[in-house]
């Protein structure tokens, strides 16, 4: 029988939401499906540890999860760039408080395992199919966050990108590089085991430079971490469950409204390694939705609450974070989206008294969310949607 799932934009959360009001009401009842699911941006805070980073941190109390299940979230993804504000410690707290709540967790753990272990959501009462939701970082970020055999963090699916030079580039940049000593600097560190994995035939500044017929960019995922995510897809099908990958990164192009095509490339490679929805967070801002074999591909919903420290800078830059959507999908067993349902929401903002939880966008606001995501879409496409 199909299953109903529901997804959202990034909830970067601080404390307890306000949610008594009838727009709140509005979209808890617009998220009521078998699956609700959407990632969380913050860390549970916790004694004992300290920040990783000189930057912005997200904390969140334990009442804000419980805020997240409030309105009808079965589980939560956490591999992202503010998991491991509060290191080992933030990841062990933020699981804590996560089941506390009643909320399952995927993405981050006390080892790789943990982290690369999927949330399971069965819908209550029914005989369908679960869900599988596997929670997956593409970076950039520090190797420290990501969960290692003997180290807590998060799930990686770490994206580098290599540079592409035509043959007369690609010899003038390999003549410095010799110049300078730093192919015998690299190889000297390999062979102590300073640095470590499948060194790149010519890496200049930290990049990977290829051969190629002209000056581009390639997106390569790293085959380690990949095929970590293929076999846990694969598991996961033997077992008889849908799947859904929520993916996070920072590889934003400068049209923050457009996911890039490398993004939606590695989306189709998932859904063609049998993922059966991919969710995507990261930009602050909504992305058009896609599809690829009959799959939902959502590459970004910008946010659904957004605790932000700078909100004066994004409207004074006019950058569109407080509008956003719900999404709420109807699939077929063989994980074929039957049926995308779509809600124009505001964002819940920042408050210093308890913040309102998101509520629906309507008029014009509500217009445009929806041209925009729907405006890649194909006719046939755009049959399925409402």
């Amino acid at each position: 029988m199909p299953l109903t799932v529901a997804v959202i934009g990034q909830i970067l959360i601080h404390g307890c939401l306000d949610l008594s009001g009838e727009g709140q009401q509005e979209v808890m009842d617009f998220l009521k499906a078998d699956v609700a699911f959407g990632n969380l941006e913050a860390t549970v805070e916790t004694a004992g540890a300290w920040p990783t980073k000189t930057k912005t941190l997200h904390l969140a109390s334990p009442g804000a999860l419980a805020s997240v299940r409030d309105l009808g979230f079965h589980a939560v993804t956490h591999a992202n760039n503010h998991a491991f504000d509060l290191g080992p410690p933030g990841i062990a707290s933020t699981r804590a408080a996560a089941e506390a709540a009643g909320l399952q967790l995927a993405g981050s753990g006390k080892d790789i395992d943990a982290a690369a272990t999927p949330a399971i959501v069965a819908p209550a009462g029914a005989s369908g199919k679960s869900l599988a939701i596997f929670s997956v970082d593409l970076g950039p970020q520090p190797d420290i966050n990501y969960a290692s055999a003997d180290r807590a963090g998060i799930a990686p699916l770490r994206m580098k990108r290599a540079v592409a030079l035509p043959p007369a580039e690609f010899e003038t940049l390999q003549r410095i590089v010799t110049t300078l000593g730093d192919d015998k600097r690299s190889a000297a560190r390999a062979a102590v085991g300073y640095d470590v994995g499948k060194q790149p035939e010519l890496e200049a500044f930290g990049t990977q430079i290829v051969p190629g017929d002209a000056i581009a960019a390639r997106w390569i995922a790293d085959e380690q971490d990949m095929q970590r995510l293929v076999d846990g897809i694969d598991a996961a099908k033997a077992m008889g469950d849908l799947v859904a990958v929520a993916i996070h990164g920072h590889h934003w192009d400068s049209n923050w409204k457009e996911p890039p095509a490398w993004l939606l490339d590695l989306c189709r490679s998932l859904i063609d390694n049998d993922a059966d929805l991919i969710l995507g967070t990261g930009a602050p801002v909504m992305q058009p939705i896609a599809f690829h074999r009959g799959k939902a591909i959502i590459p970004g919903l910008g946010n659904f609450v957004f605790h932000t420290r700078r909100p004066a800078t994004y409207d004074e830059k006019r950058v569109d974070v407080w509008r956003s959507a719900a999404i709420r999908l109807t699939l077929a067993d063989d994980g074929t989206c039957e049926k995308l349902e779509l809600l124009p929401i505001s964002v819940g903002r920042p408050s210093d008294d308890t913040p309102f939880g998101p509520v629906p966008l309507s008029g014009a606001d509500a217009d445009e969310i929806r041209t925009r995501a729907f405006s890649d879409l194909s006719k046939t496409e755009k049959a399925l949607v409402s």
